[in-house]
This record gives structure tokens, sequence and C-alpha cells, in this order.
């Protein structure tokens, strides 16, 4: 498998500025660089963190889509993922530390466009959403929470960092950041429940 390798906002600071720089979660960079998109005729706004680091080949990152008319007034908070695997997965199933049980979405299964006739050279893409509650990011803000994806194949394991979860609920509040101290952060993978048994709730967009 061909691994790409990133460089990720929030170390890259880091490294620039000394290591008393990451004494604290850098919430407020998470804030200032949010993307926003708006859909005029859906009624919706959409705004999505950078991505989240330290995901190896993989892609994830946080999106909240507020519908601002018709029945569904409110806001839908997900993580969003990219995994990149050399042959597909088939990724269905979601875990997390706590127990707690998301609806998981496949968006798509792709093969990238690697410049090659040849497809076995080529790594594949899952697209995945796992739909979140906002009451559990606002429990996990302080100390950012793990989730593990499940596969025939393979798994993926994935760490949210608090900061990235504190700047987007800043911006759906309409307030300023908090500071997260980083040894309040989770800094290592815990134990994750076994895999689920497929259900309804993980299905094909």
């Amino acid at each position: 498998m061909k691994y790409r390798f990133r460089i990720a906002g929030i170390p890259a600071l880091c490294l620039a500025l000394g290591l008393s720089a990451c004494a604290t979660q850098d919430a407020a960079w998470v804030h200032e660089n949010l993307a926003l998109s708006e859909n005029f005729h859906a009624g919706t706004k959409v705004l999505e963190t950078p991505a989240i680091p330290d995901t190896g080949q993989h892609l994830a990152h946080l999106r909240a889509t507020a519908h601002t008319r018709g029945k569904r007034i409110g806001a839908d908070v997900e993580l969003v993922v990219r995994a990149e695997f050399d042959d597909f997965s088939f990724l269905d199933r979601v875990s997390f530390t706590s127990g707690r049980a998301f609806p998981l979405t496949v968006v798509k299964r792709e093969t990238e466009d690697c410049g090659t006739t040849d497809r076995s050279l080529c790594n594949v893409h899952e697209h995945l959403t796992v739909k979140l509650s906002r009451d559990y990011l606002k429990s996990k803000r302080l100390s950012g929470f793990n989730v593990k994806l499940w596969g025939r194949r393979d798994s993926v394991v994935l760490f949210v960092p608090p900061h990235y979860i504190e700047g987007l609920l800043a911006r759906m509040e309409n307030r300023t950041p908090e500071a997260i101290a980083a040894s309040a952060a989770q800094t290592s993978p815990a134990p994750m429940p076994a895999a689920p048994a497929p259900s309804p709730a993980s299905r094909r967009r």
C-alpha cells in the first residue's frame, strides 16, 4: 500500500513555536479554520473542521449540517471518514469505548485514480459517516474520544481530539472556544468493545 505522509496544522504549528505552544490544545485554531458552505435551495448550512491529525493514510473530520427551514430545523453532527486500503475492507460497523451506538452510513466505495490502467496497483477508498449526538460531543469536549470502524478484512481506529470538538461546538453555540489543557486530553487509544453485529443502522446511502 502506498502511504501518504501529511503534516497536520496543529503539530506543524507546535514544531514552529516550540513545545510550550502545545501546553494548551488550540480549539481557537480549529474554530478559526472551520469551512462554511451554504445551500440556499436546500436551506442548509454546513460547518466542517480541518482534517483530524494523526490518522495515518485515512482522512477524517467533523461536520455539522444546520437545517434552517422545513421539518428538520436543527443541526446534525457527523464524523466523516475516508478510509484508504490496498483492497476493500467493507467497513460497515462502528463501536465506541463508551459502548454508545450511533448510526453508520456507507456513502461509497471506490478505486482511486492513480494514473494507471492496472487497478491492482491503486489503493481503494471507503467513504463513511457516523452520526453523533450533540450531547455526546459535549460530554467529550474535554477528553476527545476513540472510535473503531470494523470491516470484513480490516478495521480503523481513530481518535477525535477534544480541541476539534470544542472548536466546532463553540461556533455552533456562537461563543468563544474554551482552552483545552493538553493534560486533560486522552492521549492513547482505549480498549475497544468487540465488533457489533451488522444492523439496519449500518446502511448504504
